[in-house]
């Protein structure tokens, strides 16, 4: 888990693995931007939380989300038609 103060509060980075990763509010409310205990911080400081983790050490990899899986691609099956057809391409 990462801990980072900013303006007063300290906030928690939950990374999970199957979700969304978020970073919490903890301890008492703090200053405007701090959200109070167990709530989500709001959006628009979570760069400048990453950059204050990042510069005390923790690995940018660490915020990035995992890559899903490359599903093989399929190609679509080929329509037959079931009456009988005549070409009138054809070279003779």
């Amino acid at each position: 888990m990462i801990e980072v103060t900013y303006e007063g509060g300290t906030y928690l980075y939950q990374k999970k693995e199957d979700g969304p990763s978020y970073w919490l509010g903890s301890g008492m409310r703090r200053g405007s931007m701090h959200p109070g205990r167990n709530c989500v911080a709001p959006r628009c400081i979570w760069t400048d939380l990453q950059s204050i983790a990042q510069e005390s050490g923790v690995d940018p990899a660490e915020f990035r989300a995992k890559k899903a899986e490359a599903k093989p691609k399929r190609s679509p099956a080929k329509k037959k038609s079931n009456r009988p057809t005549i070409s009138i391409f054809s070279e003779v």
